[in-house]
């Protein structure tokens, strides 16, 4: 039978455990942070600054060799809770100030005006109430409990809030391959030449555009479209199909890893989301045909020049006009038009690379 044990901490003390890495946020098949609005955080702080009860927490634990003192320590990784606790936690370091439309906190009689006020700037008996206030954290001891039942709990407790369908998905796919895909969107590409928005890395949208590209590239899966809905399903096909799964995953790495060689600046049109996936299985073709790194930013190059006219020209096999923008717009989700996108620029990469080979091998060889 599964234990899961609880303990209650003031709120002061689990920030300063947060501080020591002994309370954590980046299990693998956590929710990425800035969830909530100013409103929302600033209704939690006034739940914590009155009588109102505060959710409990739910944690799995493991033991963990501390890296000072090389000591077994236990560390709590937060499954349910997360917003919460890191809401409270950057309030009380001043980092944020409460929505202006935050109401008042009545205690014993005693009224505190606290919108549009930072944690240092309220009440000092308030502050006090804020940081003495118990949270229950509910605890897994990992060590004793599977994957299966770790997901399961994860699942069960995120049911307020609801989760995205890629949250969903690296539910499904287990969290070996949930920490693989985390590991992977931190990667230099991503973080500083992609064009993906705060909110769509605060929504890991990035992590739905790399399954996309694997799911496209994925010759056994038979996807309907490249909806989030068809990618998060695609993402409960990894347990059973692991072998093809690594390769694909090595596949889409490289294709990533020849991108970050490619890049000079950050790239504000093709690394988009809608055109990331592309891009990554185009390169991934561009390895295959042994094209150099010089080629293909030529390239990209002369692809964007002409997607920029954004005409619907009738291409031939070797024309350098592209009709890519037929398959842009609204339906972009569409088998269709992703399949068409990336048809499309593979079909203009080999035109161009089939044309300007030579040309360019004499201008690299001069340095130009």
């Amino acid at each position: 039978m599964l234990e899961i044990k609880n303990n209650s901490w003031p709120i002061k003390q689990l920030s300063a455990m947060a501080e020591k890495s002994t309370v954590r946020f980046d299990y693998p098949i956590q929710r990425a942070g800035g969830q909530w609005d100013l409103l929302q955080q600033s209704y939690l702080i006034h739940t914590a600054g009155s009588s109102y009860p505060i959710p409990p927490v739910y944690a799995v634990s493991y033991l963990e060799k501390n890296s000072d003192s090389d000591k077994d320590v236990q560390i709590r990784y937060i499954l349910d809770g997360k917003q919460r606790l890191t809401t409270l936690f950057s309030f009380i370091k001043d980092e944020w100030a409460l929505d202006k439309m935050t109401p008042e906190i009545t205690i014993e009689d005693e009224t505190f005006e606290v919108a549009g006020k930072l944690f240092s700037e309220l009440d000092d008996m308030l502050q006090l109430i804020i940081l003495s206030r118990n949270i229950t954290v509910y605890t897994m001891e990992g060590a004793y409990a599977t994957e299966e039942e770790i997901e399961d709990l994860f699942f069960r407790m995120n049911n307020g809030k609801a989760l995205t369908q890629q949250q969903k998905s690296k539910a499904k796919m287990g969290v070996s391959w949930a920490k693989r895909f985390d590991e992977l969107s931190k990667h230099p590409l991503i973080t500083d030449f992609a064009a993906f928005s705060k909110t769509q890395i605060s929504g890991e949208k990035h992590i739905t555009a790399i399954m996309q590209a694997m799911m496209m590239l994925d010759e056994f899966y038979d996807y309907k479209n490249v909806s989030e809905k068809e990618i998060a399903e695609y993402g409960s096909t990894f347990k059973d199909d692991q072998n093809n799964k690594e390769f694909l995953f090595e596949r889409v790495k490289d294709g990533i890893e020849y991108l970050h060689k490619v890049a000079e600046e950050k790239e504000k049109v093709l690394m988009r989301k809608v055109h990331f996936p592309m891009l990554v299985l185009t390169a991934i073709e561009a390895i295959d045909k042994n094209h150099t790194v010089y080629e293909f930013r030529n390239w990209m190059k002369k692809f964007k020049e002409e997607f920029a006219k954004k005409e619907e020209n009738v291409v031939k096999l070797y024309d350098l006009e592209t009709n890519y923008v037929e398959y842009t717009g609204k339906g972009t989700t569409d088998r269709h038009k992703a399949d068409g996108r990336l048809k499309e620029m593979k079909r203009h990469m080999e035109a161009y690379m089939l044309r300007h080979k030579e040309t360019d091998e004499d201008d690299a060889s001069y340095g130009i």
